[in-house]
C-alpha cells in the first residue's frame, strides 16, 4: 500500500511538472518543488521571466492555480514564483528549452545547434550534450548525438559540483531523451590543473634551457607557420 501512493504520488508530481513545463515555456520553466503544509500545498515554481510566469494581475497563476485542483486534485495551492538564478548556467533550463523545440517539431539539429551556440558563448569551464532516440523520421532507428565542450569530471567526489539536467521530448517521431551536464565558471578542482599553472610551468622549463635549444624552437615554429 505504501509503494502503491509512492509510485502513485511519484507520477503525479512528473505530470505536474510535465504540465507547467508545457504551460510555462515562454517564462523559461527550469523547475517545481511541492511543499505540503498542514494548511495547504505550497507549490515553489522556478522560471527565467516571473513576469510572464504570473501574468497581469496575477491573471495566469490563478488559472494555473484553478487547473492544478480541478485536474490534479491539489487541496488549497499556492503558487510561489522564483526567478532562476544565472538561467544560462542552469542544466535543467537549459533542458526544457531544447524540448520546447522538438516538441514544436523544429529539426533536432537546429536546435542542438542553437543550444551549443550559446553554451559555447558562455564562460562554463565545460559541457556534455547528449540527445538520443527518434531522431530521424517515424520508424527509423534511434540515433544518439553526443557534444562534448571543455572540461568534465565524470567519476569521484567531484561529480556533485557538475550541474545535469535531463528530460524527453515526445515528438511526431517518437520520444527524444536529452542531457546536459556543465560546470559553472569559477568551480574548483583539485586534480584539475589550471591554464597559468601550465603557461607558469612552460616559463620556468623555457628559463632553464640553454641557447641551443631555444634556437630549436624558433625553427619549430618558423616549421609551424610555413
Amino acid at each position: 500500500m505504501i509503494e502503491r501512493n509512492f509510485i502513485r504520488q511519484a507520477y503525479r508530481k512528473i505530470q505536474i511538472e510535465d504540465f507547467f513545463r508545457k504551460n510555462l515555456s515562454k517564462a523559461g520553466f527550469s523547475g517545481v518543488e511541492i511543499v505540503k503544509t498542514p494548511m495547504a500545498t505550497k507549490i515553489i515554481l522556478t522560471v527565467a521571466k516571473p513576469g510572464l510566469a504570473i501574468g497581469y494581475s496575477g491573471k495566469n497563476v490563478k488559472k494555473l492555480t484553478q487547473t492544478l485542483e480541478t485536474k490534479y486534485g491539489i487541496k488549497n495551492p499556492v503558487l510561489e514564483i522564483k526567478p532562476i538564478e544565472n538561467p544560462e548556467y542552469n542544466a535543467q533550463h537549459i533542458v526544457n528549452s531544447i524540448i520546447n523545440g522538438l516538441e514544436r517539431n523544429f529539426s533536432w539539429r537546429s536546435v542542438v545547434y542553437r543550444a551549443v551556440k550559446e553554451l559555447t558563448v558562455t564562460n562554463l569551464e565545460g559541457f556534455e550534450l547528449l540527445i538520443k532516440g527518434k531522431l530521424m523520421s517515424k520508424g527509423g532507428r534511434k540515433q544518439r548525438y553526443r557534444v562534448p565542450f571543455g572540461y568534465m569530471k565524470k567519476a569521484g567526489d567531484q561529480v556533485s559540483k557538475v550541474k545535469v539536467g535531463t528530460g524527453a521530448a515526445y515528438t511526431r517521431s517518437g520520444a527524444i531523451g536529452v542531457i546536459l551536464k556543465l560546470i559553472p565558471p569559477g568551480t574548483v578542482f583539485p586534480d584539475k590543473i589550471s591554464k597559468d599553472e601550465i603557461l607558469n610551468k612552460v616559463s620556468k622549463l623555457y628559463a632553464v634551457m640553454s641557447e641551443e635549444e631555444k634556437k630549436e624552437v624558433e625553427t619549430l615554429d618558423k616549421e609551424q607557420k610555413k
